[in-house]
């Protein structure tokens, strides 16, 4: 069952960041909260322990994977067989798909030195997946930005208005 504030509240999101992008040409994730929270302070008050336990839960995410990249692993390089080299680039941590989806959590953080073999291909498999929108995202976004820059495009430029006034332009030659 849905939270009827949390549905507000996200429309409110989705309201201002329209309204950013129409008025300032760009949005900021802290000041859409900032007006948001101020427009509804009811709905916030309604679901503030909901939302703290959301804000620390993105807090700990981020220590996660900050933590996975900082911390060595001395087991990890005890390993016969491994070259030091490799054991340098493994994380202490990956994040694994998880079963239970019951409380929004889609994975979970597991030391590498505790991973199965299952683990791991479930996290490259999720690996795979996340580069390869990456790669199509930034194939996309290459040709974008290589249409623009042979119509005339410089820093300063909008890209799609460059590409709009270019279709116009083909249009009045045609």
């Amino acid at each position: 069952m849905r939270n009827s504030n949390l549905t507000q509240l996200r429309e409110a999101v989705r309201s201002e960041i329209l309204q950013a992008f129409d008025c300032l040409g760009f949005a900021k994730p802290r000041d859409i909260a900032k007006l948001v929270c101020y427009a509804n302070p009811d709905s916030v008050a309604a679901i503030g322990a909901q939302l703290a336990e959301n804000a620390i839960t993105d807090v700990a995410r981020r220590e996660l994977k900050n933590s996975t990249k900082s911390c060595e692993s001395s087991m990890q390089m005890l390993l016969p067989g491994l070259p030091e080299v490799m054991a340098r680039l493994l994380p202490p941590a990956i994040s694994i798909p998880s079963d239970d989806d019951s409380n929004d959590e889609c994975f979970v953080y597991k030391p590498l030195a505790k991973v199965t073999f299952g683990e791991l291909g479930a996290h490259l498999d999720m690996l795979t997946s996340q580069i390869q929108a990456d790669i199509s995202r930034h194939r996309a976004l290459t040709e974008l930005h290589d249409m623009a820059l042979s119509m005339g495009a410089n820093v300063q430029s909008c890209v799609f208005d460059v590409l709009g006034a270019s279709v116009t332009l083909e249009a009045e030659v045609a």
